[in-house]
Formats: structure tokens, C-alpha cells, sequence
């Protein structure tokens, strides 16, 4: 089994390998690493195995169902978690019989965003899984899904992708800004693919490690000014978080390079950790933000 698109993880792609050819699939499995460490792409490629269609037509396939976060219709807003009528859609398709006579395949993308009325319909499926019904679920924290479901389903941890298989695939792709990219990408494929495919994606990320850079050694009203347009779009709250989530995770990358000195290195890993946990709470973004700035010397 291998795919272009997959950059890693051969270890768990010839694990399936085997679990396949000895017909012995779980009803459930739990991947579990950082986000665009590659968990939904090895997921989508094995569904696609299992289906045997092509990738690319994966989702029109009657046997297979994506859940994941949605836009709210009506504002267009990113909704805060995976509701029980998403689940319980998800059921009612991998209850009917096959179309193709094989197997049914769902992938939960960020399963811990699933609430607790989602969590207990998928719970229901888990308890009593029907033929060959295989769920993938996806979650970069499996701390945050209840422990009914994690005891319900074998669990598969991404590791990081070293920089020589990163650069392999890359190759293949004629990258440029290969080294700088790799750099930037620190064992994770999918935000390696991102930076190589798209570059005002790779100039937005090479801007979020200057405006870092920059906050040392500066006043703390300078430093404000660095990042109000972090707080810029009102329209879509979730979205705002998410994406400044993603930028927390740019700064805790580069601190880890930074020549700090260790204490202080230490304290601010913890204060950005904590300032992500929060964004998933109710308290403002610019809150949990100024009171990392308030500890950058």
C-alpha cells in the first residue's frame, strides 16, 4: 500500500497492510498526533482501500461519511462543536446495507470537538457496530473524549515525520524553498504539502515567525501593535480562535529554536500551552494574548 500523497507513517500504513490481508479490522480506531501531522490523509487512503475507489471520489461514495465541524447556515459562522444531529446522520448511513456489498467507512475529524450529546449517539454505534462498519476517528488530544468511547477503540499515535522523509517527498513535488520549508515544518507533512502548494500560505507563515522575532525586546505598547490584527475579523468567532490557535502553535515552534534563557523558555511554552487550552473557553483572545506579551523580554 502506498501513495504519493502520504509522506511517513509507513510504519502504521504496514501495520493495515496486515490487519487487512488477515481480515482483522477493528470496528474503531482512534488516530491520535498533532495537527497535519498526516492522521487524515492515512485515514482517507485506507478508506479508499477498503472502498476501493479512488481518492479522488472518495466522498461521493455511498459507503463512506466525513463529519467534521460545519459553517451555521443561516451567519456562516464556523459552529463550536460536532453536534448529535451530525452523529446521528453518521448513523443512520452506516446502518444501511452496503451499496457495494463491502465495507461502510466514516472518518470524525477533530472527534474532540464532538459535545456530549454527540459523544453518546456515536457511543450507541460503538457499543453495537454492524458488519463491516470500520470509524476512524481523529483527534490531536484523546484526553478529550470520554473514556466509554477511547475503551471502545484501538488507538494509533502519529509520531513526527523525520526531515529526511519530509525531504523525499518533497523532492518528488520539485519544491522550492526546500530547506526553509522543511525547517518551517518541523516533522509535520501536512503543513510541509501546505507551505510547498500554496505560497501566500508560506509568506503568511514566514510573517507569523518575523512578528514573533520581533516581540522581544521591545515595549510592551509596541508589542501590542504587532499583534492587533491578530483580532481584526469579528464575523467569525470560532474561526478567529482556530486561526490563532495556529499561530500559538508558530510561536511555540520557534521558541523552542530561540536561544532564551531556560527558565524564562520553559515559563512561556507553558503560557502559550495554556493560552490555546483557553481559547477553547470563553475568554477573549486578546485576554490570553497580552499576558503572553506581558512575559517576552
Amino acid at each position: 500500500m502506498v501513495m504519493k500523497s502520504i509522506i511517513g507513517h509507513s510504519r502504521i500504513i504496514d501495520f493495515f497492510t496486515k490487519v487487512v490481508d488477515n481480515a482483522a479490522l477493528s470496528h474503531a480506531y482512534c488516530f491520535v498526533g498533532l495537527e497535519q501531522v498526516g492522521k487524515c490523509t492515512v485515514a482517507e487512503y485506507l478508506a479508499s482501500k477498503l472502498l476501493q475507489v479512488e481518492e479522488n471520489k472518495l466522498t461521493s461514495s455511498p459507503d463512506f461519511v466525513f463529519v467534521g465541524q460545519e459553517k451555521d447556515e443561516k451567519t456562516d459562522k464556523t459552529k463550536k462543536d460536532i453536534s448529535v444531529k451530525q452523529i446521528r446522520i453518521l448513523r443512520e448511513q452506516l446502518a444501511k446495507k452496503s451499496y457495494f456489498g463491502g465495507y461502510k467507512v466514516a472518518i470524525i475529524d477533530q472527534a474532540e470537538k464532538m459535545n456530549a450529546e454527540a459523544s453518546n449517539a456515536l457511543l450507541k454505534t460503538l457499543e453495537e457496530p454492524t458488519g463491516k462498519t470500520i470509524i476512524f476517528l481523529l483527534t490531536n488530544d484523546e484526553s478529550k473524549l470520554p473514556e466509554t468511547i477511547l475503551s471502545r477503540v484501538q488507538i494509533i499515535n502519529f509520531s513526527l515525520v523525520s526531515n529526511e522523509e519530509l525531504r523525499k517527498g518533497l523532492l518528488d513535488k520539485e519544491v522550492e524553498n526546500i530547506d526553509e520549508i522543511i525547517g518551517f515544518s518541523r516533522g509535520l507533512p501536512g503543513l510541509a504539502l501546505d507551505l510547498s502548494n500554496d505560497q501566500e500560505k508560506f509568506i503568511a507563515y514566514k510573517k507569523e515567525v518575523k512578528r514573533f522575532t520581533d516581540l522581544f525586546g521591545i515595549p510592551f505598547h509596541e508589542k501590542l501593535a504587532l499583534v492587533e490584527e491578530l483580532f481584526g475579523d469579528k464575523t467569525d468567532h470560532i474561526a478567529t480562535r482556530q486561526n490563532l490557535s495556529r499561530i500559538l502553535d508558530i510561536w511555540q515552534y520557534e521558541l523552542r529554536d530561540r536561544e532564551v534563557e531556560n527558565k524564562q523558555k520553559v515559563f512561556l511554552q507553558d503560557q502559550i500551552y495554556l493560552a490555546k487550552e483557553m481559547l477553547g473557553k470563553n475568554i477573549h483572545p486578546r485576554l490570553l494574548v497580552e499576558n503572553i506579551l506581558l512575559n517576552i523580554n
